[in-house]
């Protein structure tokens, strides 16, 4: 047994990742070298943790398309240039991780045009199936949606708590009250090949490229005392690694986020994104 093996269970033990859980999977491959394990190695090292009760997703985005630019400026070019996605071929390329989990046996990816996601376990098709169908990637019916409904945790190794494909559950729930305008308008065409090599074309709402590089789910983390007692940590140098109850999150934004849009505030994650324009006109009248 290797060394890297004890150390990442020890890990795993500290964040609370148990048999039979639902796990969502951010990392960076490059903070964990320090364990000294292929990429295959460590993701074989969680789905055992899990057991075969359990389920593992992770993101399988492709609109990551400069690696060697920050994700929000790969998000911003796949919104503008809208290349074919093909479930079968195209690369999961927001880190190695998961381009190496969507090759692996067993794991389901979903087709949907911006926000695919990759599963393996009881739950993975259920997690997976008919998003090329889902209107609103947060909303009723999509992964995000099913995740939270099963109770999904969050674990980050080697990303910054800012790291959560899932942090906009929230704002779609808070609805036409929030204070700010981070969907697009209307349903936006992404073409997308299946299974079966055929080319289908598809329609979803989706964020704004802005949204992208603003949002900071950790400092929701920071402003919420039961949140903040609830991640868990284990980090190894410079090297962040979490865990936290996605449910719990997504109480806690809807909380602070309600208070936030009450008082006419942007939310707590989104602070340094504008206010909704007629908002902040009305906003700056009231101070005349």
């Amino acid at each position: 047994m290797s060394t890297g093996f004890t150390v990442l269970n020890d890990i795993l033990d500290q964040l609370d990742i148990q048999p039979g859980d639902l796990v969502l999977l951010h990392s960076s491959f490059r903070y964990l070298r320090y364990l000294g394990m292929s990429p295959q190695e460590i993701l074989q090292t969680i789905l055992q943790r899990l057991s075969e009760e359990g389920t593992l997703v992770l993101p399988s985005y492709s609109w990551n398309l400069d690696r060697w630019q920050r994700p929000w400026k790969g998000y911003k070019d796949y919104f503008e240039q809208r290349p074919v996605f093909d479930l079968e071929n195209t690369a999961s390329n927001l880190g190695v991780l998961c381009e190496c989990f969507r090759k692996m046996p067993d794991v389901r990816r979903s087709l949907h045009y911006w926000w695919s996601i990759c599963a393996r376990g009881p739950l993975a098709a259920e997690l997976t199936a008919r998003q090329e169908k889902i209107i609103h990637p947060f909303g009723p019916g999509s992964s995000y949606d099913l995740l939270q409904l099963h109770g999904v945790k969050l674990l980050g190794l080697g990303v910054t708590l800012n790291t959560s494909s899932l942090a906009f559950v929230p704002d779609f729930q808070l609805g036409d009250g929030h204070t700010q305008s981070l969907f697009t308008h209307q349903p936006i065409k992404g073409l997308v090949v299946d299974e079966f090599g055929q080319t289908r074309e598809t329609n979803s709402f989706t964020l704004l490229p802005e949204v992208v590089r603003a949002v900071k789910p950790q400092q929701l983390i920071e402003c919420s005392a039961v949140l903040s007692k609830a991640v868990r940590r284990a980090d190894f140098g410079v090297t962040i690694q979490f865990s936290y109850s996605f449910s719990l999150y997504c109480q806690e934004a809807l909380r602070l986020g309600r208070d936030a849009c009450k008082a006419g505030s942007a939310v707590p994650w989104l602070l340094e994104y504008p206010l909704k324009v007629n908002l902040a006109i009305g906003h700056r009248m009231s101070k005349l």
